[in-house]
């Protein structure tokens, strides 16, 4: 995907080269890989959590409460970590699922052990929860179908 800016309002920068590596937990391992080898990527995007995803997550965090993120993330990344930091391209992912901070804990020592630097983010329920209060008007109610109730 190319995200380019009106005509005008960023005309100095280059197009945002975007390339997506998976679409569910389970899809081909050697994919984050391939996108990030590709000339000029300024971010690779991977979705891991479908509905079957989410039922494998949570057995992994019965089993092992560190667990409840999609391990083969770092898998893929791994063999791309070397090219991903030289080239300074950003990954967001969603395959933190029911853990985002166990992964993150996993990918910064993934990270460390492969001698880079890099910037890891989590964004968790606690955090999507505060900025979404944050921008809605005192005045405006949020009603829960199910529920029943508003908030």
């Amino acid at each position: 995907m190319t995200v380019t800016f009106p005509e005008g309002s960023r005309n100095d920068m280059r197009p945002l080269r975007i390339a997506n590596c998976s679409g569910f937990f389970g899809d081909r391992m050697s994919a984050l890989a391939e996108v990030a080898a590709e000339p000029g990527i300024d971010v690779i995007t991977g979705d891991y959590l479908a509905e079957v995803t989410m039922l494998v997550l949570a057995k992994s965090r019965a089993k092992h409460p560190d667990g409840g993120y999609a391990a083969t993330f770092l898998r893929q990344l791994e063999p791309a970590l070397d090219r991903i930091a030289a080239a300074g391209i950003k990954v967001v992912s969603n395959a933190g699922g029911l853990n985002p901070h166990g992964l993150a804990t996993a990918l910064r020592e993934m990270i460390a052990s492969a001698g880079h630097s890099l910037s890891v983010a989590v964004v968790d329920r606690e955090t999507t929860s505060s900025a979404i209060s944050a921008c809605w008007r005192p005045k405006v109610t949020i009603s829960s179908i199910s529920e029943g109730d508003s908030r």
